[in-house]
């Protein structure tokens, strides 16, 4: 019995290191392979400047580095850089990703934004004094606007949906919640996108196993309160379908802020120098969960002028276009 007991024992002891070893070496493998197969597509030559002109080629290659088992490999056709999803052409049409049916009506959507510039540290934050007063002048500027406009404002050209709704295959609420997976995530749980549960659950290993010699992680993980995936739902305030609604996003809020800010537009209600409030007065999660995310792919929403500090979003290509110099 002794005997059986020991052999249990070291199994487990031999688990509880090679758990998290292993997660950390999956990544790893995955990140290598989209470098390498992004690497084949860029110019040899090092300090390579990518221009305007040959941004469209770039964008779309990025997105299918990024997304190689979802995303087909890029083509130049029909006068204009394409890629498919699943068997479906889309199309760069001027940053709109549209279709192959509605590529030559680009103008009645938006161009979609991709951020280029998200940071690899958060900015020091003396380093943003000019970007906060920019956005104070902006703010006193549209006030300004608002009280003089006599002729209403020309109707927005929509945003188009139809790449992520693709991507995702979501394009109702019923459809979206037919995609997601209930997965226990640091003891709460979680309905987030079946294509990423699995690298949830590495996340959910490592941070778990940095616990254990962090306190800080283990007090985090402790005081968390509500863990929020799925949800079908537009962001507040712009009407743009969220990142929740395709199951790729998630918010980690503790039980209690404590006067902390987290999410701009809650302070911006009380506070109207909401940009204002430092560092040290808004909600962080620990720096290695941060990282954590980070590693798989997910941008951090405290890194963003309009911070939601409790918002993590899985985006890998933001991680392949920061090191990508445009003129």
């Amino acid at each position: 019995m002794m005997r059986i007991y020991k052999i249990f024992t070291d199994r487990k002891r031999r688990l509880f290191f090679l758990v998290p070893a292993l997660a950390i070496f999956t990544w790893l493998v995955v990140q290598k392979i989209l470098t390498i197969v992004y690497a084949q597509d860029m110019p040899e030559e090092s300090g390579v400047i990518i221009s305007e002109m040959d941004w469209p080629e770039t964008i779309m290659k990025v997105l299918s580095a990024a997304y190689p088992d979802r995303i087909g490999p890029v083509e130049f056709r029909n006068d204009d850089w394409a890629f498919t999803i699943g068997e479906k052409w889309f199309y760069y049409a001027d940053g709109r990703f549209l279709p192959e049916e509605l590529k030559d009506a680009a103008e009645d959507y938006r161009a979609m934004g991709f951020n280029f510039n998200y940071p690899q540290e958060l900015p020091a934050w003396e380093s943003t004094a000019e970007q906060r007063a920019a956005r104070t002048l902006s703010a006193e500027e549209g006030r300004r606007i608002r009280q003089t406009q006599t002729q209403p404002a020309r109707p927005a050209a929509r945003r188009p949906l139809f790449f992520f709704e693709a991507l995702w295959n979501i394009s109702s609420r019923d459809q979206a919640w037919e995609q997601q997976s209930q997965i226990d995530f640091l003891g709460h749980s979680l309905s987030i996108h079946s294509g990423i549960s699995q690298t949830m659950i590495l996340i959910d290993e490592i941070i778990t196993n940095e616990s254990k010699t962090s306190p800080a992680v283990r007090q985090w993980i402790d005081n968390l309160g509500t863990v929020a995936g799925w949800n079908w739902r537009s962001v507040a305030s712009s009407g743009n379908r969220s990142m929740h609604s395709y199951g790729i996003a998630i918010d980690l809020l503790p039980k209690n802020l404590g006067g902390l800010a987290t999410y701009w537009l809650w302070t911006a209600r009380d506070n109207p120098q909401w940009w204002n409030i430092p560092y040290s007065g808004r909600y962080h999660p620990p720096d290695e969960v941060i990282r954590t995310f980070e590693s798989f792919g997910f941008i951090w929403g405290g890194k963003w002028g309009n911070y939601d500090t409790m918002h993590f979003e899985y985006r890998p290509e933001i991680f392949i276009l920061r090191n990508i110099p445009r003129t």
